[in-house]
């Protein structure tokens, strides 16, 4: 007697990763996040003063590269700019940037 063959998607099913425990890789995920995670650094005078000199040259609409510093970790941005001083942040592409965890500015292209 001759068994019937496994239909294809389920033979496909097989070789799927196992994950005996729901939830798992996503809570690793976060763990290593928050195991990574720093503490906010000071600005070295430097830098502040880069920082500094292309802030006060912004007129809006720059491509910028930013440095800054959020929930324990630093990232990168790019984008066109947009210096809202009065209420103390940055614009850079769809991220607003607060000046105070502000850690580089590099002013890529003019408008």
């Amino acid at each position: 007697m001759m068994r019937e063959k496994m239909p294809l998607l389920m033979r496909a099913k097989i070789f799927l990763p196992f994950d005996a425990v729901k939830g798992l890789r996503q809570a690793l995920k976060i763990k290593e996040y928050e195991v990574e995670a720093v503490q906010k650094g000071t600005l070295d005078e430097e830098e502040a003063k880069v920082i500094s000199a292309n802030l006060s040259s912004l007129v809006g609409g720059e491509y910028c590269q930013a440095r800054y510093f959020e929930t324990g970790h630093y990232y990168f941005v790019e984008g066109e700019t947009k210096l809202v001083y009065d209420e103390g942040y940055l614009l850079v592409g769809e991220k607003k940037i607060l000046l105070k965890d502000l850690f580089g500015l590099r002013i890529l292209r003019r408008q």
